[in-house]
């Protein structure tokens, strides 16, 4: 009898533990192994890829994108869009230029600068959540509107004379490191934490997952999803006075195309674009593999024409990928 009783205790034991699927670990992690096989093939075909000075430029060319990257991470979680941030880079690189050029000094044009910039982010989030809209719909309409306020502001021309005190703001090292990589960075630690230990964090992933039950366990939706705009509008504008001070001018034609791009790098590292999933962690991989993938058809000679074919399938590849996870 105790041996029945044994056998059946050992086979429930047995029954509970959970099985190693390949499959699913493989699903899980294929975004990784993709990365780490795009590096070994540059690697392997160019001695230029792992230089010192290669990878410090890869670092330096994602770090404006990655800034914005984790405010759109924040959006998508939360099972909206921003299509703004491009416009808002162009807008903030214009203003401060504007306002330096005036005579501002630097430690006040910049704070008025972001301020402003803030302003439109509370537009987005205010319209989105106090009319339930999509914000895909409000953003888009935002995107145009601030894109022909700065062409109005320049005249469609870009603004210089900028004070050279100026410069190392976009353009300073610390050590080896861009100032630009250790903005990035520092962005990412700090969304991080929000995302992970606060309880503005929890509730957008509250809000993502389901919107109703949010709203119904007491989570001011209107205020979390305004503040969330807040900070797409933020970094994007940080992220357009870093690009001004690089190039010395505020010009009306940076950021265009942006929105699209950064998406792509957020739903690469895994940020479910229906909500309530996402870690920074994963997009901070998305934007270096798109940096890495643009580096290295450089270093190979792909012509410009095939480098676009080939990121397109690669979001292709990352959406699919995004719905096989989550239907598994």
């Amino acid at each position: 009898m105790e041996s029945t009783t044994g056998t059946a205790a050992a086979a429930c034991a047995d029954v509970r533990k959970p099985k190693l699927d390949a499959k699913a670990l493989l699903l899980k992690y294929s975004f990784v192994i993709v990365f780490v096989l795009l590096i070994l093939y540059l690697a392997f075909s160019t001695s230029k890829f792992l230089t010192v000075s290669n990878i410090v430029n890869v670092f330096r060319q994602v770090s404006n994108q990655g800034i914005i990257a984790v405010g759109m991470t924040m959006i998508l979680i939360m099972g909206q869009i921003d299509l703004s941030v491009g416009s808002l880079v162009a807008f903030a690189a214009v203003m401060n230029a504007i306002l330096l050029k005036a005579g501002l000094p630097i430690p006040l044009a910049i704070p008025a600068t972001l301020g402003v910039s803030c302003l439109w982010g509370f537009l987005n989030g205010f319209v989105t959540a106090r009319f339930r809209l999509h914000a895909f719909l409000v953003t888009m309409a935002t995107q145009t509107l601030i894109r022909g306020m700065t062409y109005t502001m320049t005249g469609g021309y870009p603004v210089g004379g900028l004070p050279q005190s100026f410069f190392g703001f976009g353009s300073g090292t610390i050590g080896v490191v861009p100032l630009p990589v250790v903005y990035m960075l520092v962005i990412f630690a700090v969304g991080a934490f929000i995302l992970s230990s606060t309880t503005f964090g929890r509730a957008v992933y509250a809000i993502g997952g389901n919107e109703d039950a949010a709203r119904l366990s007491g989570i001011g939706v209107e205020k979390v999803k305004i503040g969330v705009f807040l900070v797409s509008a933020l970094v994007s504008a940080i992220s357009g006075l870093v690009l001004s001070s690089r190039l010395m001018a505020g010009s009306p034609e940076i950021g265009i195309g942006w929105e699209l791009d950064i998406v792509a790098a957020v739903i690469i590292g895994g940020t479910n674009m229906l909500g309530g999933e996402g870690k920074l962690s994963g997009t901070l991989l998305g934007v270096l593999f798109i940096g890495v993938l643009s580096n290295g058809m450089i270093l190979l000679d792909v012509t410009p024409y095939m480098q676009q074919v080939v990121r397109g399938l690669v979001i292709l590849g990352a959406v699919i990928l995004n719905s096989l996870q989550e239907k598994r």
